[in-house]
């Protein structure tokens, strides 16, 4: 299986993750294991066609609710609600600065 790359095109995760950064994304973390707090992933918007970077920062049963680092542009969890594990693409393993 292979690890696909992401470009990272926003703010909402600086200044752990900035915008430009590439990020090595592993699908597998979740199949042999389940998303925890603190894991920063890639996930589907529940809404739009587009992917997001976030940090799961709380998780209520089969659902996650994931937040940006930098809040007050970060469009997370606070805004579409929590999302279920099917939405997350997989765990970001590694970031590759711009």
């Amino acid at each position: 299986m292979r690890f696909p790359f992401f470009k990272v095109s926003d703010r909402s995760m600086e200044p752990t993750v900035k915008s430009g950064d590439y990020v090595l994304v592993s699908k597998l973390s979740y199949i042999m294991g389940k998303p925890k707090v603190h894991d920063i992933v890639i996930l589907k918007h529940p809404s739009k066609n587009i992917f997001l970077i976030k940090r799961i920062s709380k998780i209520n049963g089969k659902w996650y609710f994931v937040t940006g680092d930098n809040a007050p542009v970060s469009t997370d969890s606070r805004t579409f609600g929590p999302v279920n594990q099917e939405s997350i693409v997989g765990k970001v393993i590694s970031v590759i600065r711009s």
